[in-house]
């Protein structure tokens, strides 16, 4: 477990004023070592306000800040402005872990998903904020010989169609393929895509409750799905105890469930 949290490290983790998150957020900042540091990005800044306490309460010795930014209208300069205070000369480990989403319109089967203007909005967060933000991480880190890790929280739905998700399951799956290539044409990247299984989040809510489709609200909130449900905690201790043993092969995936 030490090798790889054992060194200042730098974390950069979008999605981070709730949720998995905010869980992972602390769940990370219990292994850093001093001097280390974790930049927050989301749009709620009293989650990230919340988020910040509680990092602080497991770890006085690192730095934390936060950024509030929406991610739906997001661009190169604005995350070159997050970047650049980073002394990257500090640091032997850096870390981006992906992690905002949306689900997107569950009114919508595929059928009636025809509106470009509705796609652009939801791959402006869930694929385009990805990618121009993994471009403006490694342009400012790619010349340090320290270890880069990236991390795409995806999900089950990336590689298995659910009716009524349609964008979600959209949006998880060019995500992946996106990692696939990055770790394809980057061998000296560390890439995992990680999923974390059936969490009660915001998002699970909203499918279970407004899923269009009876079949997958009935299998959302079922007591045998309820039965399976996965702590935050939990997923998130599996996904640091995965880095740290880096089980995978770059540009793979990892689900909570994966011995």
């Amino acid at each position: 477990m030490n090798e790889f949290w054992n060194r200042r490290t730098c974390v950069i983790l979008t999605g981070a004023s709730k949720g998995i998150g905010q869980g992972l957020a602390v769940e990370i900042s219990r292994l850093l070592v001093p001097e280390s540091s974790i930049l927050l990005i989301a749009r709620d800044t009293n989650g990230l306000e919340k988020t910040k306490e509680l990092v602080n309460k497991e770890n006085r010795d690192i730095f934390v800040e936060y950024y509030s930014v929406d991610l739906y209208n997001s661009n190169a300069t604005m995350f070159e402005k997050i970047v650049e205070p980073i002394d990257s000369s500090k640091y032997e480990l850096f870390v981006l872990i992906h992690n905002a989403g949306s689900v997107g319109n569950l009114d919508h089967l595929t059928v009636d998903m025809n509106d470009p203007d509705e796609w652009n909005k939801y791959m402006s967060l869930n694929l385009y904020s990805v990618t121009c933000l993994t471009s403006v991480f490694l342009s400012k880190f790619n010349s340090i010989t320290a270890e880069k890790c990236i991390v795409n929280i995806t999900s089950l739905l990336g590689i298995e169609p659910f009716k009524s998700v349609g964008y979600y399951c959209v949006g998880k799956a060019s995500r992946e393929m996106y990692f696939r290539v990055l770790a394809l044409e980057n061998p000296t990247l560390n890439v995992l895509s990680y999923s974390p299984g059936p969490v009660l989040t915001d998002m699970y809510t909203n499918i279970s409750l407004n899923s269009k489709d009876e079949v997958i609200r009935e299998q959302f909130t079922s007591g045998l799905q309820k039965q399976s449900i996965v702590k935050v905690e939990d997923t998130c201790q599996k996904l640091v105890n995965t880095l740290a043993m880096r089980s995978y092969k770059s540009g793979g995936r990892v689900d909570y469930y994966d011995h």
